[in-house]
């Protein structure tokens, strides 16, 4: 995360102030990752809020809890979280007297850059013309930070939101349509996908991924629910652990990583398997725990979301409303066609998401 002095001369004080505060409440959040207590409960959080970043769910977490304990609201846990305007076009109204949780939106402008043959690109100055060779393209960037505010549904009153499908699982039974995305998601990072009779061929473990001939292992003598929980852990290693730097992390890392990638998908499609991946994973971390869930918050929200996203089966929406998707991007259409001046700022629409 930058300093706050990379967020430019010209940002007005009171701008700068707020990310102060924001940039320390991140702080505090991540310091108080310290025990595999904690890491659960950041786990579950990400599950639930899956379409926000790690940055902002930790951010979220910290404020609601301090609004539950001020009795601002009602909930322990946040629910749904949207944008005061979201809330309006979904019929329901921040409540008198809410505070809005802080959260870190990008600024985004169009540059313009010369693209050579070759692929490669150079930035244009505002009265630059492309060379001979050249064609001009357009290109979003990203210039920085600001602070945004959002609202969890706990805070608003109104119409009521629709019911999203959840998916209904039968005892060892995965989400319809999550094992042949995972398997599709792993063959086009050019891994195969197998499954072995037992454990004994794969040392005794319940999948295992070879590096060297870029297999994918699965043992086939468990539920179906096991199984595929199983290939996301395997799916996990194969995002984050095929190539630098993840592949040359410790062993104990890397299977922190893989198991908590594993319990935030099984969470948001339905599958609890708290009581097989906390264990695991305090006893990869043991008595550096504090440092592995430092270490691999980002990177194994991440991968998630690459997962979740790739998944046809019935799932929650990663903490947004029913409906919110057609708000932000109908937000995100005009905020682009509202731009006059060629380089201006714009906060994504979807800052919240980041």
């Amino acid at each position: 995360m930058p300093g706050t002095g990379s967020w430019g001369p010209g940002r007005d004080r009171s701008a700068t102030q707020k990310l102060d505060v924001a940039l320390e409440t991140l702080a505090d959040g991540v310091a108080r990752l310290r025990s595999g207590d904690d890491w659960q409960r950041f786990l579950a959080l990400q599950a639930a809020l899956h379409a926000y970043s790690p940055n902002n769910v930790l951010l979220i977490g910290a404020q609601h809890t301090q609004a539950f304990a001020d009795g601002s609201v009602s909930s322990p846990d946040p629910g749904y979280v949207a944008g005061f305007n979201t809330w309006r076009a979904l019929g329901r109204s921040v409540e008198r007297g809410q505070r809005g949780y802080m959260v870190l939106a990008p600024c985004r402008y169009d540059r313009r850059v010369a693209v050579a043959a070759d692929g490669s690109a150079r930035a244009l100055d505002r009265a630059d013309v492309p060379e001979d060779g050249e064609t001009l393209e357009r290109r979003r960037a990203l210039s920085g930070f600001r602070v945004e505010h959002v609202f969890s549904v706990h805070q608003t009153s109104g119409a009521e939101l629709a019911e999203m499908p959840r998916p209904q699982l039968l005892q060892g039974e995965a989400p319809a349509g999550l094992r042949d995305a995972v398997v599709g998601l792993v063959e086009r990072h050019g891994f195969s996908v197998s499954t072995v009779p037992e454990a004994g061929p794969i040392e005794g473990a319940n999948g295992l991924t070879r590096w060297d001939t870029r297999a994918v292992l699965v043992r086939s003598d468990m539920d179906d629910a096991a199984v595929v929980k199983t290939l996301v852990h395997e799916a996990a290693h194969v995002l984050l652990h095929a190539s630098p730097p993840g592949h040359f992390l410790p062993r104990a890392l890397k299977e922190v990583e893989a198991e908590s990638v594993a319990y935030v998908v099984g969470a948001a499609h339905g599958m609890q398997t708290d009581g097989y991946s906390f264990p695991y994973v305090a006893a990869w971390a043991g008595d550096q725990g504090a440092k592995a869930v430092h270490a691999v918050q980002g990177r194994v929200a991440s991968a998630a979301r690459e997962i979740i996203e790739a998944s046809p089966a019935a799932r929650a929406q990663g903490g947004r409303p029913p409906g919110a998707a057609a708000v932000i991007a109908a937000q995100a259409r005009r905020a682009e066609s509202s731009v006059a001046l060629e380089g201006a700022n714009v906060p994504s629409a979807g800052a919240a998401g980041l």
